[in-house]
């Protein structure tokens, strides 16, 4: 059975694995950022303060699942499976890993928020790190073939009693890499008129794809498969962000956005369940799943009793897979993170029935003064059965249906005690969308257009919400100034030249009409911040339809200025 509205609890990845295993979203456990891989001992913190061109300061992330969670590892050891556990884990360091967490048998399962291979060029291949992993095996072995054949052999082995086996592979994870054949064979088959035009994640895919195969064989050449319940799943939806091939890794069209934001693009994922003798082959269910819901679902199909004082907000899809009516109820997904590289601002969203809506915590100025005052609460709401790519905001057209929502989410959070955001004490006051202004000028929004007026000499408004571009960028707008003479000057900097230079682009003089203009970005490294000026007091100008692509042509990021 395929599930086309299944949701991760998050858009990134330990958040969302972390929600798996407890059955509770990552807003209730704190554990809200891909922190797993960090070390120390980070709590679950309220924050009142952070940089000063956000509005909203959300709370810290944890980077440990800790062992006081009676894990869906742990209930399945309890319930008497064999419990196994190969690839990425990414929910800290030793002794918060997976054999803490009920499982026994180990490949992988270590800190690390991608593969485990040493050199940064070859990160899928050995020499890999971590105790449960052949440094230097005898072949040049691929880590997800790798992790393929040791299921094989735990399949093997435990043909005859019931077993439980994670089998998180590390692809398709970043670092883009794979081997170099399958990529030369993708790169033969990529169609222009196709939005997918990575082969490099092509070949990520198949080599997953195969691993999975593998286990899938497994299971039929030792005569269980009939005996056994698959769940096919993701994370986080695909990358969006990154740049591989010249282009993004993945296109998630027609969702919004992708990994690491909080819109469909982030958070609708792949559900598969083969569930042999219920699920009728090939069915297609709409049913709302969100990942906290696996860990009451297995139990249920295994015969267990739920445990809700444990999976607190997991709800059992198995009357989905039998094919009876299924509503879970409202579904929520936290995400209270200033992510410059996926141009998230923290906000809440919350799902119920056919429609969607975004809380942007304090994203709205009512005053623009210093010191966080004068902020509210900014609202989305999407119809996804008639707007499955959200590109259409109607809060204000239904004021109820946004109180209403905004309701539940508020009950949510007084009835768990999760923390939220708060409005930034040390905001500036002057950011226009994403953009910060300089004091030497006011800029304002209206009707989508950025409005840049300088007061004195030398005024920019400037952002770091810029994807990783690597390499070189282009810049295209839409430009236009009431004042004679006026130049707009356009800047960047990257990882390899950290501040702005005197203007890469001398200028570009305007006009009163709107003049479509394209700005190459040659850098090395990967893009940092970019800022755009007008020279001398009293020039003025609009921008409009702000995007930034690749050299290739892909599109990364379209700004909107409020």
């Amino acid at each position: 059975m395929r599930f086309t509205d299944a949701y991760s609890a998050n858009p990134l990845c330990s958040p969302t694995r972390s929600s798996i295993l407890t059955g509770q979203y990552p807003v209730r456990t704190g554990f809200t950022a891909a922190a797993g891989h960090v070390p120390g001992d980070h709590k679950h913190e309220e924050r009142f303060s952070s940089a000063a061109d956000e509005r909203a300061a959300g709370p810290t992330s944890v980077n440990h699942l800790s062992l006081d969670y009676y894990t869906l590892g742990k209930a399945m050891k309890d319930a008497g499976y064999a419990t196994s556990f190969f690839g990425k884990w990414h929910m800290g360091y030793d002794p918060y890993i997976p054999e803490n967490h009920g499982f026994d048998y180990v490949v992988g399962g270590r800190e690390h928020p991608g593969p485990p291979g040493t050199n940064a060029d070859r990160k899928f291949y050995p020499p890999w790190s971590g105790d449960t992993l052949q440094p230097n095996p005898t072949e040049d072995i691929h880590i997800d073939d790798y992790l393929g054949q040791k299921a094989v052999t735990f399949i093997n082995g435990h043909k005859d009693k019931p077993f439980f086996m994670c089998f998180w592979l590390y692809d398709v994870h970043a670092p883009f890499q794979c081997k170099p054949e399958l990529i030369e064979k993708w790169k033969k088959r990529v169609d222009p008129a196709n939005k997918q035009k990575c082969p490099t994640m092509a070949a990520m895919i198949e080599v997953m794809d195969d691993n999975v195969g593998r286990v899938l064989d497994a299971l039929e050449a030792n005569g269980i498969a009939d005996d056994t319940i698959i769940i096919f799943t993701s994370d986080n939806g695909g990358n969006m962000y990154d740049v591989a091939d010249g282009t993004t890794p993945t296109n998630n069209d027609p969702l919004r956005s992708g990994k690491g934001n909080n819109y469909e693009g982030g958070t609708r994922i792949p559900l598969i369940v083969r569930w042999p003798g219920r699920t009728d082959p090939g069915s297609v269910n709409p049913s709302v799943v969100s990942t906290v819901d696996h860990y009451p679902a297995i139990l249920e199909m295994t015969g267990q009793k739920l445990r809700p004082q444990d999976h607190k907000d997991g709800v059992s899809y198995v009357p989905a897979l039998k094919g009876k009516p299924f509503d879970r109820g409202p579904t929520l997904c936290d995400f209270p993170h200033f992510v410059p590289a996926t141009m998230n601002i923290p906000n809440a969203s919350l799902r119920s029935g056919d429609w969607k809506l975004y809380r942007f915590w304090f994203d709205r100025s009512t005053s623009l003064t210093a010191g966080g005052t004068g902020l509210e609460h900014r609202y989305e709401l999407y119809n996804l059965k008639d707007d499955i790519g959200e590109t259409r905001n109607l809060a204000a057209k239904h004021p109820e249906r946004v109180k209403a929502m905004a309701g539940m989410m508020d009950s949510y959070y007084e009835k768990t005690g999760s923390l939220k955001p708060n409005a930034n004490t040390n905001y500036n006051g002057r950011t226009v969308g994403v953009w910060s202004a300089h004091p030497n000028g006011k800029a304002t929004a209206r009707a989508g257009a950025l409005l840049m007026r300088a007061i004195n000499d030398h005024f920019p408004v400037t952002t770091r919400v810029t994807p990783s571009i690597v390499g070189g960028a282009v810049l295209e707008f839409e430009a236009r100034s009431a004042t004679k003479s006026t130049v707009l000057s356009v800047q960047w900097t990257s990882s390899e030249q950290p501040r702005f230079a005197e203007p890469q682009l001398k200028g570009i003089p305007l006009s009163k009409d709107w003049k479509p203009i394209k700005v190459d970005m040659p850098f090395e490294g990967r893009i940092m911040q970019l800022k755009l000026a007008l020279l001398a007091a009293g020039w003025e100008a609009d921008i409009r339809n702000l995007r930034l692509l690749t050299p290739q042509g892909t599109l990364m990021t379209e700004y909107e200025f409020y």
